[in-house]
């Protein structure tokens, strides 16, 4: 699996929506198991952008971004063209895919994929290999990884 953690925080990515029509878009296998995008988290998040004032047109949960056929199947892609900007919580291979499936459209990618990962017998994301950052044999759990490299494990809201 990818693992997939926060680039910033919930005020950065409120700035980042102001006055655009919002697709929340999120994948249902990795992002969901690192913890920043299950479906309670989106659902919170949806609400609070619009308690802050997005205009918030969507939210989408997909069982894998990675896979464009499920893209193609299960997405209404009329509505999410009409969007300003696709806030994708999924993978960079995830948003990639999203991208491909419908060239045009503006996505915002606050997440950031540290490399590939394991979930060990706890439920504990474990990074197993990445690129800028030097694992130990036995792996990273996912807050030590994130200690490392600045970025945020868990959820926006």
């Amino acid at each position: 699996m990818m693992v997939v953690v926060r680039l910033y925080d919930y005020p950065e990515l409120k700035d980042a929506l102001k006055g655009k029509r919002v697709f929340l878009w999120s994948c249902g296998t990795c992002a969901r198991i690192c913890g920043v995008a299950d479906r309670d988290s989106i659902s919170r998040l949806a609400e609070k952008l619009q308690e802050d004032g997005i205009e918030l047109i969507a939210s989408q949960t997909v069982s894998a971004s990675c896979l464009q056929d499920h893209i193609m199947a299960k997405t209404d892609m009329s509505l999410l063209q009409s969007a300003d900007v696709v806030v994708a919580l999924c993978c960079e291979v995830g948003a990639e895919t999203l991208s491909a499936a419908a060239p045009r459209l503006n996505i915002l990618l606050p997440l950031k994929t540290l490399g590939q990962g394991r979930r060990d017998g706890d439920g504990n994301v474990i990074l197993c290999r990445a690129e800028d950052i030097a694992i130990p044999p036995n792996g990273l759990e996912l807050e030590e990884a994130c200690l490392l490299t600045g970025t945020k494990p868990g959820p926006f809201v």
